[in-house]
């Protein structure tokens, strides 16, 4: 791969990363963190989950997400149910106040993405997800 390539795509790169940044922090309001928004679009996409699975799927580690939990059910965002079957089993679920953040997290997000993508065509948008895709798996190989 040339030079100039790798030059140019880490720019666009820390370019993608800022605004990503601002829209993230734009998106989760209603007081919580940016860890907290991520824990709640996680649990939000699995409905009822175990801490040491959510750490997982954030690749985070399970003390981490402990304390982001514990932060979101101080607040009423998240319930922490233990199974009879298995009290070393922690789960966690959303509130109704939980499920309403994330409603408005994902209609925010949402409409960021619609109107930065407005002008891509139905075969772009299919390529770029296909190839955004492709390029996060490879990361994430990578990095695991």
């Amino acid at each position: 791969m040339k030079k100039e390539f790798i030059k140019k795509f880490r720019e666009i790169l820390r370019k993608f990363d800022r605004e990503l940044f601002l829209q993230n922090n734009a998106s989760c309001c209603n007081g919580i963190s940016l860890a907290q928004c991520h824990t709640l679009l996680e649990i939000e996409k699995n409905s009822e989950i175990s801490v040491t699975d959510l750490a997982k799927s954030l690749s985070l580690d399970k003390s981490t997400v402990s304390r982001t939990v514990d932060g979101l059910v101080n607040i009423k965002m998240v319930d922490r149910v233990i199974p009879k079957e298995n009290r070393r089993l922690a789960l966690v679920n959303l509130t109704e106040s939980g499920k309403q953040v994330c409603m408005s997290i994902n209609y925010t997000n949402d409409s960021y993405i619609r109107e930065v993508m407005h002008d891509f065509t139905a075969e772009e948008s299919e390529e770029f997800l296909r190839l955004f895709g492709k390029l996060t798996n490879n990361m994430n190989r990578f990095r695991g």
